[in-house]
């Protein structure tokens, strides 16, 4: 009988899995929609925001908010997956789990927080930089907590609540950063925006934890419950720890080794890119990352047989969104970006990457799912050093064209490196892959074609959606695709 006693918390927390469990599907669906809402939104934002401040102002919040970033990694230290993989085991601990997280936390936040400001006040920033990182320590901060308050829905298969808050933070940022970005054009004011939306974020979290879990966020200190956190630990803060650094570190040493106006100009290519390269791959991963996971101990032909599927539609959306860039780079940054024309060389250079980095989702995915993660975590702390030691030398030299040219290069290094692990798993060989390419290759150089000579009569916007219907044109007519594959793909 006492085996069968529950707390009322422990009670709560059954009730709430037990509800959750019929939901599941349904919710990963919202959390993916909302990502692209988000991802799409927040391009939009970004557009605003350099089209109506100079590249100097631009380029003194980018470096702000990477300089933060950078920083953050040192709160989290990968307590959050932690968190996630432990509740998902034993869900009568989350609380448990979560107070000693939190009392982690706090004092890493507090030590970080104090480094930041003390390196900023030694690098001879001007003063409006430093309050601009100040203000994102605040960003950085709440956002670490809030992030492990979100993982325990996500332990618990729930994503609704964290799909409606990502939604309304980007809501927010974008009404109140639009708003000070037209009523006063001060950065302050506008970095403010992502403020009010980390307080949002935080506050919702708590309160979904309070009223719907009535969980207690009170530290609590278990040597057992650190001791083991401390042990795994290394091998999840690693990875991120490689993601934060491949992201941030970019801007900030152009922001140290050249100027505010570099990060400025680079960071136009730089956002534009990372927002195409990640809706279309992300959702077609995510989608198959269980099914590469189920093939694996099933069958490895139809392991090898999703995976060349899921290569061909990289290939094919990836393709013509980094030719027409190359080749509409020009006429796209002096109608949209007037003031960043002297980024198109280097905008066409990270263009090249783009397919690279599409294809890195798809090999990447492979290597966690057939218990390779090392090899993939590997391949990302070499992309990650290698980021910083090519900056090193190229930016002082060649300010954002440097910058990149690392971004091109360590990107189809990291394929390189995935494909040839995939290798190892798979018997792949190049006939996998000519048809496709061949194909896909010859519709981009029709649709290039088309391009250029409708420039000089059409607007360019007019003319991308012609391409888009040419470019589908061809691949059906050379039979890349068909009707069914498209209708397959789409219910994918």
């Amino acid at each position: 009988m006492r085996a069968l006693k529950r707390s009322p918390n422990e009670l709560r927390v059954y009730t709430y899995l037990f509800m959750q469990k019929r939901g599941v599907a349904k919710n990963t669906t919202y959390f993916t929609l909302a990502l692209v809402v988000q991802k799409i939104l927040s391009f939009i934002y970004f557009y605003l925001l350099s089209a109506n401040i100079l590249p100097d102002t631009l380029g003194k919040y980018v470096f702000a908010l990477s300089y933060a970033s950078l920083f953050s990694i040192f709160i989290d230290l990968g307590l959050t997956p932690i968190l996630i993989r432990e509740s998902s085991k034993n869900p009568q601990k989350t609380n448990t789990f979560l107070k000693n997280i939190i009392a982690v936390k706090i004092p890493l936040a507090c030590i970080v927080i104090a480094s930041l400001v003390l390196f900023i006040n030694l690098t001879g920033k001007p003063l409006v930089t430093k309050q601009l990182v100040y203000l994102a320590a605040i960003i950085m901060s709440l956002d670490a907590f809030t992030m492990s308050f979100w993982a325990v829905f996500r332990s618990f298969q729930n994503l609704l609540y964290e799909s409606v808050a990502t939604i309304l933070v980007q809501i927010i940022i974008f009404v109140a950063g639009i708003s000070a970005l037209f009523l006063t054009k001060n950065i302050i004011f506008i970095i403010l925006a992502l403020v009010a939306a980390s307080i949002f974020n935080f506050l919702f979290s708590v309160f979904l934890l309070k009223f719907k879990l009535s969980f207690s966020l009170k530290p609590e200190w278990d040597s057992s419950i650190i001791k083991y956190f401390l042990k795994i630990l290394p091998a999840f803060a690693l990875g991120g720890i490689f993601v934060k650094v491949y992201n941030a570190s970019d801007a900030v040493m152009l922001g140290f080794f050249s100027t505010d106006h570099a990060v400025g100009l680079y960071s136009v290519p730089a956002k534009t890119i990372t927002a195409l390269s990640q809706v279309i791959p992300f959702a077609l991963a995510s989608a198959l990352f269980p099914v590469f996971s189920k093939n694996y101990i099933e069958s490895k032909e139809k392991l090898k047989i999703n995976f060349l599927t899921s290569i061909e539609y990289l290939i094919i959306a990836s393709f013509p969104i980094a030719f027409g860039l190359m080749a509409l780079i020009p006429y796209i940054v002096k109608n949209i970006w007037p003031k960043y024309i002297d980024v198109s060389t280097t905008f066409i250079i990270m263009s090249l990457a783009i397919p690279f980095i599409f294809l890195s989702f798809s090999t990447g995915y492979l290597l966690n799912a057939t218990d390779r993660q090392k090899y993939n975590m590997l391949n990302r702390g070499i992309m990650s050093i290698l980021t910083i030691v090519l900056n090193f030398f190229l930016i002082p030299f060649y300010s954002y064209l440097g910058a990149g040219i690392t971004f091109l290069f360590v990107n189809v290094l990291v394929f390189i490196l995935d494909f040839y692990r995939v290798g190892n798993i798979l018997p792949l060989k190049a006939s996998d892959f000519s048809a496709i390419l061949t194909k896909t290759t010859l519709a981009c150089i029709i649709m290039i074609g088309v391009a250029y000579a409708l420039l000089q009569y059409m607007h360019f916007i007019l003319v991308i959606a012609i391409c888009a219907v040419v470019y589908l044109g061809i691949l059906l007519l050379v039979r890349a695709i068909k009707f069914s594959d498209i209708k397959k793909y789409i219910q994918l």
